[in-house]
């Protein structure tokens, strides 16, 4: 991601965490992201950066809803349950990094 990207897509997760909510359009997010679609490794990314900004593993839940859209929604989800099935999904879900319902999965080391 070049810089500047970043620092829009930042500034994005920054207002998720200082007023609990925002909007993404899918295009953007692929632009920013170099990539045709959005897949685990673009997750894993969004949830890094995330982490980076929460540093309190227990509430670093941000959630996304809209996927099958094109303009997607990204809130803190900490306190709120997801499934499979949910219309909001958990970022480290989609990374692979947690079960649908936010439970952590260990990921082996490479």
């Amino acid at each position: 991601m070049d810089k500047l990207h970043e620092i829009k897509f930042l500034a994005r997760l920054e207002r998720v965490f200082t007023i609990g909510v925002v909007e993404i359009h899918k295009a953007e997010m692929k632009r920013w992201f170099g990539q045709e679609r959005i897949a685990r490794r673009v997750w894993r990314e969004i949830s890094a950066y995330w982490a980076d900004i929460v540093d309190e593993p227990h509430r670093q839940k941000l959630l996304v809803g809209g996927l099958e859209g094109d303009n997607w929604i990204f809130i803190w989800g900490e306190g709120n349950g997801t499934t499979a099935q949910s219309y909001l999904q958990d970022v480290r879900y989609l990374a692979g990094e947690a079960t649908a319902e936010g439970q952590p999965i260990a990921i082996p080391e490479d």
